[in-house]
C-alpha cells in the first residue's frame, strides 16, 4: 500500500475523541524559584541556581495505575526522573510528608540524601495527584552548604504549588486532521550534559528537531532524527514511542484556529496552524516533508 492511500484510509476513518478532548487535562501552576534561570526548553523544566549548586526539575502530569503513595514510598517514582538527575546510593532511609496543594487530590513528598563518594547530596521530590495523574517537582544540591542557600526559595516554591483542570479540548475532525498530520524538521536548541568532574558541565548546541501528528490525534516529537517504517509515517508506532517516551508523547487538537499540543500530560504548547507547509512551535520553524 503506497503512502498516500495509507494517510486517506487513516483520514476515511471514523475519528474519535482523542485522550486530550476525552479529558480535562491538570495544569500545575507555580512561581519559579528565585535566583535561577531556565535550562533549554525540553521536558522537565529545569531550573538552575545562579548562587548555588543546585537545582529544580518540573515533570508535568502523566497518568499512573495503582497506589501511587504506596509505589512513591517503595521506589521514590525513580523511573521518572531523568537519568541526569536520578539518584544513586542512598545514603539513608527517605523522610515523608504529606501537603495541602489546592486544587490537588493529593500531595507528599520525599527528603532524602544521596551518598557520592562519602558526601551527602540533599534531595526533596515532591508528587502532585489529580486523580489518576501526577506531576512531579525534583530539587538536589551538590553540597548541604548549597541545598541551606536553595531551601528558603524552595520552600517558598511549595507553598506556591496550585492546580487547576483544564478545559476539554474539541473532538478533532477529519478536516483538521488532514489539514496538520504529517513529520515536520525544524532546528533546535537541544541542551547537552556532559560528566566531566563532579558537577559536569553543560552547553547547547544546534540540533534537528521533529514532530510527527497522525491523522487520529496523536502526536510525538524527538531530537536529531524520527525514523518511520519506510519513510510512511503512517506506519509509525505511536504506542511503543510512548512506552519508551512518555514525556515526549502525547495528542493534539485543533481549537479554533490553534493548534493544541499536550505531551506528556504537561500544560498545552499552543501554535498556529501549519500553513503552505510550514509550522512555527515555540519560536521554532518546522517543515512537513
Amino acid at each position: 500500500m503506497g503512502k498516500g492511500l495509507c494517510w486517506t484510509v487513516l483520514w476515511l476513518a471514523p475519528l474519535f475523541l482523542t485522550e486530550a478532548a476525552m479529558a480535562q487535562v491538570p495544569a500545575l501552576h507555580y512561581s519559579p524559584p528565585a535566583n535561577t534561570f531556565k535550562q533549554g526548553l525540553a521536558t522537565p523544566e529545569d531550573y538552575a541556581f545562579t548562587t548555588c549548586n543546585a537545582s529544580v526539575q518540573v515533570y508535568p502530569f502523566r497518568p499512573f495505575r495503582g497506589d501511587i503513595g504506596q509505589l512513591f514510598r517503595r521506589t521514590l517514582l525513580r523511573d521518572w526522573i531523568s537519568p541526569l538527575h536520578q539518584e544513586q546510593n542512598l545514603a539513608g532511609a527517605p523522610s515523608f510528608m504529606a501537603h495541602a496543594v489546592p486544587g490537588a487530590t493529593q500531595a507528599f513528598s520525599a527528603g532524602f540524601a544521596e551518598n557520592i563518594v562519602g558526601l551527602p547530596r540533599p534531595h526533596l521530590r515532591i508528587v502532585i495527584v489529580v486523580n489518576n495523574q501526577a506531576a512531579i517537582i525534583d530539587a538536589s544540591a551538590g553540597t548541604m552548604q548549597s541545598w541551606q542557600v536553595a531551601w528558603p526559595s524552595l520552600t517558598a516554591l511549595v507553598g506556591g504549588l496550585r492546580v487547576e483542570a483544564g478545559r476539554a479540548l474539541p473532538a478533532l475532525t477529519t478536516a483538521n486532521s488532514r489539514r496538520v498530520a504529517g513529520l515536520y524538521q525544524g532546528i533546535k536548541a537541544k541542551y547537552m550534559a556532559t560528566m566531566i568532574n563532579v558537577t559536569g558541565s553543560s552547553y547547547y548546541t544546534q540540533a534537528l528537531h521533529y514532530y510527527l501528528f497522525s491523522p487520529d490525534g496523536r502526536v510525538y516529537r524527538a531530537y536529531d532524527r524520527l525514523p518511520v517504517p519506510g519513510g510512511d509515517p503512517a506506519r509509525f508506532d505511536f504506542d511503543a514511542a510512548k512506552a519508551r517516551d512518555p514525556g515526549n508523547s502525547g495528542t493534539y487538537a485543533v481549537d479554533g484556529g490553534n493548534l493544541v499540543i499536550h505531551l506528556g500530560g504537561s500544560e498545552p504548547l499552543v501554535a498556529g496552524l501549519p500553513k503552505d507547509g510550514t509550522l512555527t512551535i515555540s519560536g521554532v520553524l518546522y517543515k512537513r516533508q
